[in-house]
């Protein structure tokens, strides 16, 4: 089926003469003569009765016009609902974040919101780097290292995270000496992006330390509560450590060795001919990230 050939039916109908309708298309009178003859060719039957004053549609024709048309009618409606999608921030956005940038994000996106208030967004948090094609997430925030080259990324800037415990847990252990020593320290393990706990915590001079603990969470605001409550070392991102780490219920374990600064980074699956919501979203994070952190600060 060819819709064009469809599509010109119903605008010479509506226009009531293949004049207006040419000229309504932009197309010359004698082509879209040869177009509508084409038709009635390829079905066997005659849709228009033609003469120099008017044009009326044949039974077949009438048929052709009342089923026709709604589909053309759908079709257009379709294309201008994309012709929105890709111009103006509206429908459905879904993000994944890590939890702990999951608050701050929230902010990000109730702002975007207010600025196009057609926008729809669903927040989904997992320290599990999610597929974004099976899940059908529009943008994830991601830290650390990327592992899809297929994905498009934009760097937002970098975080640091830190080994840190509490002065009621070091004070009758003693602060490890150096990374061997941690084996004697009861750690608390978080959550590795590819699922179960972590393995190594980072060094600052790019190496890893093997690292096991009986104390296993994949969220930060738990494993911040148990380091708080002296159950341990754990490594923490300084966003959500900054303020026990400010008011000296936390401090630095090794924070010359143990550590890294990780690049932060928003991931979608393509480069171009993304909706405008996306676009609209990956800005308001870099924005967002170069206001709200400083070089050397968590973001």
């Amino acid at each position: 089926m060819d819709l064009g050939e469809h599509q010109l039916f119903v605008v010479t109908v509506d226009h009531g003469s293949i004049t207006a309708a040419a000229a309504s298309l932009g197309v010359s009178r004698p082509t879209l003569s040869r177009r509508l003859s084409a038709l009635e060719a390829r079905l066997g039957l005659a849709l228009l009765h033609r003469s120099t004053r008017s044009l009326t549609l044949t039974p077949a024709g009438r048929r052709l016009y009342e089923r026709v048309k709604p589909l053309i009618e759908d079709v257009a409606r379709a294309e201008a609902q994309l012709l929105e999608e890709r111009d103006e921030v509206t429908g459905r956005l879904t993000v994944s974040a890590p939890p702990v940038l999951a608050p701050e994000l929230s902010a990000v996106l109730v702002r975007l919101q207010r600025l196009h208030p057609a926008l729809h967004v669903h927040l989904t948090t997992s320290v599990r780097w999610v597929d974004l094609r099976a899940e059908g997430i529009d943008v994830a925030v991601r830290a650390g290292r990327l592992h899809d080259p297929e994905l498009v990324h934009r760097r937002l800037g970098y975080g640091d995270v830190s080994a840190v415990a509490s002065p009621r847990y070091l004070e009758p252990r003693g602060a490890p000496a150096d990374v061997d020593a941690l084996s004697e320290h009861a750690l608390l393990m978080g959550a590795a992006p590819e699922g179960g706990p972590q393995r190594w915590w980072p060094r600052r001079d790019g190496e890893r330390v093997p690292v096991e603990g009986r104390f296993h969470s994949d969220d930060q605001a738990a494993l911040l509560e148990a380091a708080i409550a002296g159950a341990g070392i754990a490594m923490l991102s300084e966003l959500t450590a900054a303020a026990p780490l400010a008011d000296g219920r936390l401090v630095r374990v090794l924070p010359e060795i143990l550590g890294a600064r990780i690049a932060v980074h928003a991931v979608f699956t393509r480069r171009t001919l993304q909706p405008a919501r996306v676009r609209a979203l990956v800005d308001a994070l870099a924005r967002w990230f170069a206001e709200r952190y400083s070089p050397g600060s968590y973001g």
